[in-house]
């Protein structure tokens, strides 16, 4: 009598091993192919929704800038040629692991959140096919940028500086006020940059208001200037905006 009980004890667990055994062989494709879908869904949190044909120039750009333009992470050629097929296609892009989050923080102006910071490319009409491109990292211990000309699909490097048409020594401080200079100098001052509308751009510094005896203002305004493809200075004064 003990024998086919003992057969049918085996025969169960027989059984329960076999059915363990094909809950743990899940196929794996299926597994990523349902990740894949579930983080490209348009609704997915951070999913900047975006108009290829209306940003197409800011999009071309960021394919072909070198990869010194990134100088404290690294974003490869080739993934920045995927991303932009995937807007291109989708009309959307969503945030990674890496690129935490997108903003289009002005029409021709495109803020990436990194691990150490932030990214913005900006670029400025001369006419068609020609632009002036800025690229800025920015990190803690402030910002370094990269400049270029654009024009018919070739990218030119261009000196920074040359693109503003006074220095910030000049516009902000008297050179001859001995005390002043020595602060500005010793204090390494920085300086943030704001992106208005499709020409302006703010450099600023507010932290400069509670020193108005040495400087002439804490925000620098400028607004680009195509034929002279550079950016003039509007004016020069105190904001308390912060």
């Amino acid at each position: 009598m003990k024998y086919p009980l003992l057969c049918l004890v085996a025969l169960v667990l027989f059984s329960c091993k076999k059915e363990e055994k094909k809950e743990v062989q899940i196929p794996q494709k299926e597994v990523q192919a349902n990740v894949e879908t579930d983080e490209n869904a348009p609704d997915v949190p951070d999913t900047l929704k975006i108009k290829y044909d209306e940003h197409k120039n800011l999009f071309t750009i960021l394919t072909i800038l070198p990869d010194s333009s990134f100088s404290s992470w690294e974003w490869p050629k080739n993934d920045r040629i995927e991303l932009v097929n995937k807007v291109k296609k989708n009309n959307y892009i969503v945030a990674t692991r890496f690129l935490w989050k997108y903003s289009l923080i002005t029409p021709n102006a495109l803020q990436i959140a990194v691990v150490d910071g932030s990214w913005v490319l900006s670029i400025y009409k001369v006419k068609t096919n020609n632009y002036i491109v800025l690229a800025e990292n920015r990190v803690g211990d402030g910002s370094t940028f990269r400049a270029f000309e654009y024009e018919n699909g070739q990218l030119t490097a261009i000196p920074f500086n040359d693109l503003f048409d006074h220095s910030t020594t000049e516009l902000l401080i008297d050179p001859d006020d001995e005390k002043c200079m020595e602060y500005f100098n010793d204090n390494r001052l920085l300086f943030d940059y704001s992106y208005i509308g499709t020409k302006k751009i703010k450099v600023h510094n507010y932290y400069l208001e509670e020193y108005k005896d040495c400087f002439k203002g804490n925000t620098m305004n400028y607004e680009f200037d195509p034929a002279a493809k550079m950016f003039k200075l509007i004016n020069i004064e105190f904001s308390s905006e912060k």
